[in-house]
């Protein structure tokens, strides 16, 4: 018997392609998905936060155009970043022109000085360190390290640069150079297009795929593992043995309800950290909000949120005729406190502020979301954590995958991905 822990995207992947294999799906909450769920308010749909599928794997392009057979409309991305008052294509570091040209050039010929150094490998390298040795300290002044900070909450300084090497876009000098003397380049980085749902939300994705999963129970909280004996215990107090676990529910989490063998398990959780988001969603009695960009970027100090996003960009589908559809995120600590009224006022006279809300915008939907955990944070408390963790766990026939049961940063396409390989894996070590 085969338990997988989570319903979310990874979870449900997992027991799809593990077939006729004896297995079962524990979901805690009513419905599957996790994050990758929708929800309807007032007509609006609106997913928890952004969710895009960037598709290159053919594996995952045929399950997903199986699961949704013409479903699926594919965007080219229009992503802009407001900073010192002007709108800058995305990414930052190869679309330069328009910021004061004193900066511009500042960070041109920092970027040069960049190109005889070496790039640290050495995974302990900071962030910081790493960002400064690839880009120059004026872009890295004007949007690298500031919106991270946002984003994550910490410093650039004391995380590590092992998230980096396919999410942030490398120009090389001819892109710089270009995009400082404004030539736009465009198509760079990992989600230069973006697939979504023709009617929906991004919730049909997962929809979808638990039709095709048979043995999935939701509803279904774990209470306790006991990794020596191989038994789940549920909530209820109902126990499932298992040959083999497949974990996809955030790592501390599992950790805390782990029991067995020679480490104690709960006493690893606060090893590892990550932000919370704060989104509010809006649903605003006005067309056209965010002049046709999917998203925009925020680096400074003086907007309270790092992003803020346009769903009704998406697809026409999400929110009423007349009407736009807003997300806005706003990164905090695990342990900060949350007033959620005094948040989504902050959010809002940020929107204000930023001119995406108008004085005279009639908000028809505010919807205030806390995802916890957010970001995983990547540090060297991280590092050693999962060197000793991943061995000593996949010992007791635990396998960690998917953004929060590896304890990463993912996403979608790479979920479904996790789920094929480990259910590919377990098959070849029953054979």
């Amino acid at each position: 018997m085969i338990v997988i822990i989570g319903g979310g995207l990874a979870g449900l992947s997992t027991a799809y392609h593990l077939g006729a294999a004896e297995h079962v799906v524990l979901e805690s909450e009513s419905t599957p998905g996790g994050l990758c769920r929708s929800r309807e308010i007032d007509g609006f749909i609106f997913d928890y936060t952004g969710h895009l599928l960037h598709l290159r794997d053919p594996r995952a392009i045929r399950l997903v155009e199986d699961l949704l057979p013409g479903g699926l409309a594919e965007t080219v991305r229009k992503a802009v970043i407001r900073s010192r008052g002007v709108t800058l294509p995305f990414p930052y570091q190869a679309n330069l022109h328009g910021l004061p040209p004193d900066f511009v050039a500042r960070c041109v010929v920092e970027f040069v000085k960049t190109l005889d150094g070496e790039v640290p490998d050495d995974p302990a390298t900071s962030f910081e360190d790493w960002a400064l040795a690839v880009f120059g300290r004026g872009i890295c002044d004007g949007f690298m390290f500031p919106y991270n900070e946002k984003l994550f909450r910490r410093r650039p300084a004391d995380m590590t640069a092992d998230w980096v090497s396919w999410a942030v876009p490398k120009p090389n000098l001819d892109e710089v150079v270009r995009g400082a003397t404004g030539v736009p380049n465009t198509g760079m980085g990992y989600n230069a297009t973006f697939r979504y749902p023709a009617s929906g939300g991004i919730g049909v994705l997962p929809e979808a795929l638990a039709r095709r999963v048979e043995h999935l129970r939701c509803d279904c909280p774990v209470a306790v593992v006991d990794l020596e004996a191989r038994k789940v215990t549920l909530a209820s107090g109902e126990r499932l043995a298992y040959d083999q676990l497949v974990v996809t529910a955030p790592l501390p989490a599992f950790l805390a309800m782990a029991r067995g063998g020679d480490t104690d398990w709960p006493s690893q959780a606060p090893r590892l950290d990550a932000s919370v988001v704060a989104c509010l969603n809006l649903g605003v009695a006005r067309e056209g909000m965010g002049d046709g960009a999917h998203w925009i970027y925020y680096p400074d100090d003086d907007v309270p949120f790092y992003r803020a996003g346009f769903p009704s960009n998406f697809s026409d589908a999400v929110a009423p005729p007349g009407t736009s559809s807003m997300y806005v995120e706003m990164g905090l600590r695990k342990d900060e406190p949350y007033d959620p009224e005094q948040l989504a006022s902050t959010m809002e006279r940020g929107l204000l502020d930023a001119g995406l809300l108008l004085p005279e915008d009639k908000v028809l939907v505010r919807d205030l979301v806390r995802v916890d955990p957010g970001y995983v944070i990547f540090d060297r408390s991280r590092q050693q954590a999962m060197a000793e963790l991943v061995p000593a766990l996949k010992a007791h026939g635990v396998h960690l995958i998917g953004r929060y049961g590896a304890w990463t940063y993912s996403y979608m396409e790479r979920a479904i991905l996790d789920g094929l390989e480990i259910a590919e894996s377990l098959h070849l070590a029953e054979e």
